[in-house]
């Protein structure tokens, strides 16, 4: 079972804006930025897909999601999206630029194998990640109760994977270093990664 704000694209939407405020403009700017126009864009666990509604006219979209209403909504929207496993690497589209946003602290112990073959796949990496994502001063039945109705579970990997995801900004930030990013950019408390394939050999 799916939090509510997994339930329906406008629920979640407001809870992005809920949790963001006005950095989630600021956020997708900034990715919109980075990618510049005529670029092929993939975006796997595209939730509702807000970057497509930021990007240049002239770049080409895809969006993966296991979310069907996600997938749906973003077809009525007119946006190429695909019910797809974003683990299923050898089926990437070609693209020039691969975008993951708020997908690494879903899929936890995972996440690393997830930026290691998105590298192999594109010419440019941006990933977006929150910091302290689940450190609610609550004890932990609280917290994964809250996570279960009204936060972060998606219904595909469980609360006790997911609330690893700890890093404070400094430690997010190493982190992606680490793997080879060449950007580090802090919005909110998001941490945002650039990486250039090329360049990581």
């Amino acid at each position: 079972m799916r939090a509510i704000p997994y339930m329906h694209p406008t629920i979640y939407n407001l809870y992005l804006l809920a949790l963001h405020g006005k950095s989630l403009e600021k956020r997708y700017r900034f990715i919109s930025g980075e990618i510049g126009g005529g670029q092929r864009v993939f975006e796997p666990g595209c939730g509702t897909g807000i970057l497509a509604d930021y990007l240049y006219k002239s770049c080409d979209y895809v969006g993966w999601d296991m979310n069907p209403a996600f997938v749906t909504y973003l077809k009525r929207k007119g946006y190429n999206a695909e019910m797809h496993d974003i683990f299923d690497f050898e089926n990437y589209p070609e693209n020039d630029v691969c975008v993951i946003v708020d997908v690494l602290h879903h899929i936890v112990p995972k996440e690393q194998i997830l930026i290691e073959n998105a590298l192999k796949t594109t010419k440019k990496l941006i990933v977006v990640e929150p910091y302290e994502a689940f450190s609610f001063p609550l004890p932990y039945r609280i917290r994964k109760y809250y996570d279960s109705f009204l936060g972060d579970n998606d219904g595909i990997n469980p609360y006790d994977n997911r609330v690893n995801w700890a890093y404070s900004p400094e430690e997010l930030k190493k982190y992606f270093t680490s793997l080879g990013a060449h950007k580090i950019a802090e919005i909110g408390k998001d941490i945002m990664a650039v990486f250039h394939p090329d360049k990581c050999e």
